[in-house]
């Protein structure tokens, strides 16, 4: 194995590994009575502060950014905060074993926007291992059980579509920017919006209790980062079908972690 290949290996567990750890860790930040709307406004107010200073030394380079290409990042970030939205209310009204299920279904978008926006045909293997991949989480979330689609599983459908344009849409801009530019603009746009839109669910007499839990709130904010930094890099590296399939594994690592954490605490309580 190559090094390059060993870096996009490294990169892509990366995103599984940190990914899975970031859902056990804000399940057990949730379960510990903190308020979703309040974290997840807290945490992005942390992530733009960690974008700001891991990227410092980037920032000098955004006078160079042409019109089109801040246009297209700009848009990145906008659908990656509206990714984060529709998925909150979808989780709202749907099951968790439809949710599971649909979020699945992200690779199947990825193949026809690769080639729509990258040109890039898909080989009879790849096809072969997403259709190999979706009925094997459709058996494993559903027992082969039928989904009757309502609402809630239309919105995660769009989130799966959404996932699936920005890992594509981030591939194409990674032509002519480079990759740790996108990954500020995707990370802080998305940050930023969140921070301006909760408010307004929240409204402004809950501000006081928002950095509640920061133990959480911090923790979670570095897990979230360093899980895009690792699938924005695999991506450069290996594309967005193969980092999107892994990316999807994380919920394997979060099953692993939090049976883990579960005997943890059983043993220590006892």
């Amino acid at each position: 194995m190559g090094r390059t290949n060993k870096i996009a290996l490294a990169y892509l567990l990366g995103t599984s590994v940190f990914y899975g750890l970031l859902i056990v860790v804000q399940k057990i930040g949730l379960n510990s009575g903190l308020d979703l709307l309040s974290f997840s406004f807290s945490r992005s107010v942390i992530i733009i502060l960690i974008s700001l200073v891991f990227f410092s030394s980037q920032l000098k380079n955004l006078k160079f950014i042409k019109k089109y290409e801040l246009r297209d990042l700009i848009i990145l970030g906008i659908v990656s905060a509206a990714t984060i939205l529709i998925l909150f209310l979808g989780q709202n009204i749907t099951t968790a074993v439809n949710a599971g299920f649909l979020i699945r279904l992200t690779p199947l978008f990825v193949l026809p926007l690769a080639y729509l926006l990258l040109k890039e045909k898909s080989s009879r293997s790849s096809i072969f291992f997403m259709f190999i991949m979706l009925i094997g989480a459709f058996l494993l979330t559903t027992n082969g059980a039928l989904i009757i689609p309502h609402l809630g599983d239309l919105l995660i459908i769009t989130v799966a579509l959404a996932v699936a344009f920005q890992n594509v849409f981030a591939k194409k801009i990674m032509h002519s920017v480079s990759t740790d530019i996108v990954i500020f603009f995707r990370v802080c746009i998305s940050a930023l919006l969140i921070v301006m839109f909760i408010p307004f669910l929240l409204g402004y007499q809950s501000m006081s209790a928002l950095f509640s839990g920061l133990f959480y709130v911090v923790l979670t904010a570095i897990l979230y980062f360093l899980s895009v930094i690792c699938q924005y890099r695999a991506i450069k590296l290996v594309g967005p079908f193969i980092t999107t399939a892994f990316f999807l594994s994380g919920s394997l690592f979060s099953a692993f972690f939090a049976y883990y954490w579960e005997k943890f605490c059983l043993l220590y309580n006892g």
